[in-house]
């Protein structure tokens, strides 16, 4: 899960994610400009909180080309955290989507295969790639919230937990 400070819009994805999707999955989060030494930001953690979520104490971490290579399934907040991987790498990989489009992909994608969460994790990038290849989506952005009202965090965690919602149940992401 990526965004830019990794203390907004990332740590809500990734500990949503990990909620959501259990112990099967090994979900983590970076920034492609962290804020090493700060924490999530509060009022993300009252939009969390208000849905039933607790984010844990964070530390943000810079995203790394080691990071993205070991992932099975990349999602990024904006274009830009693309466009930074893709800058990085000299390629965009095939496993890097963003939340909003692997969720509107999801929404008309076959099931990835697998008798366990951790089986259909490991094949939705390639599901995701190949009904993207079909059928492009674009990669709309989530808005970042950082130092802007309460209520613009509400917007985008809703934003964020609606996606992860999508990809659950498109998945079946709970054992």
């Amino acid at each position: 899960m990526v965004c830019t400070g990794n203390i907004c819009r990332s740590p809500a994805m990734h500990y949503l994610a990990a909620h959501e999707w259990g112990a099967a999955a090994d979900v983590a989060s970076a920034g492609t400009h962290a804020e090493v030494g700060m924490d999530a930001a509060n009022e993300m953690r009252r939009s969390a909180a208000a849905a039933g979520l607790t984010i844990p104490s964070h530390r943000p971490s810079q995203l790394d080309e080691a990071m993205i290579t070991r992932a099975n399934l990349v999602l990024v907040a904006t274009e830009s955290h693309a466009k930074w991987i893709e800058a990085e790498l000299g390629h965009r990989p095939v496993h890097v989507f963003g939340l909003k489009q692997a969720a509107e992909l999801a929404s008309r994608a076959p099931r990835p295969p697998g008798d366990s969460t951790a089986a259909r994790l490991t094949g939705a990038a390639a599901i995701l790639a190949a009904e993207n290849s079909r059928v492009a989506a674009p990669l709309r952005s989530l808005d970042d919230p950082w130092s802007l009202d309460q209520g613009t965090y509400n917007r985008v965690y809703g934003e964020i937990a609606d996606a992860v919602a999508q990809l659950t149940q498109w998945a079946q992401l709970r054992d």
